[in-house]
């Protein structure tokens, strides 16, 4: 395995976990995890590799940043991406159960993974749409009330 892709996915849990330190506060720790998960996931095959070779740690990470997403507003943060936080937490959350295929969603704006593949095909060149095709069956995704978001 490329030890490069794996020290930058630890880098993205690291930051994922982080967000413990942030409860009710803008951080843009979502971004650069969602930054860096764009790096592994132009090679696909590696992204689902490392999270089954840490789910462990994935899980942990997905906990901090669920926690952040349902405490936070859907603050902005300045990033090229846009969109607020409990988006970027939507965003996450894609690449953090794109092996289960059980999303939760914390805002309207990114509703399904196929919405969040459009985006990141449009953004960064990356196209995981063939990662949902081939993983959905029994796929399931939690929408979380936005509270006016």
């Amino acid at each position: 395995m490329n030890e490069t892709l794996t020290q930058t996915f630890l880098q993205a849990l690291e930051a994922c976990k982080s967000l413990a330190a942030f409860p009710g506060q803008p951080s843009d720790l979502p971004y650069r995890a969602i930054e860096l998960f764009c790096e592994i996931a132009i090679e696909p095959s590696q992204l689902l590799r490392l999270s089954q070779n840490y789910a462990a740690e994935s899980q942990e990470a997905f906990e901090a940043v669920y926690k952040y997403g349902t405490n936070a507003d859907n603050w902005r943060v300045n990033c090229s991406l846009g969109f607020g936080v409990k988006d970027h937490c939507s965003i996450l959350s894609f690449f953090f159960n794109l092996y289960s295929q059980e999303f939760t969603f914390f805002t309207g704006n990114f509703n399904s993974p196929q919405v969040i593949c459009e985006l990141l095909k449009d953004w960064k060149g990356i196209d995981l749409t063939p990662l949902l095709e081939e993983r959905l069956i029994g796929g399931q995704a939690k929408r979380l009330s936005c509270g006016g978001v």
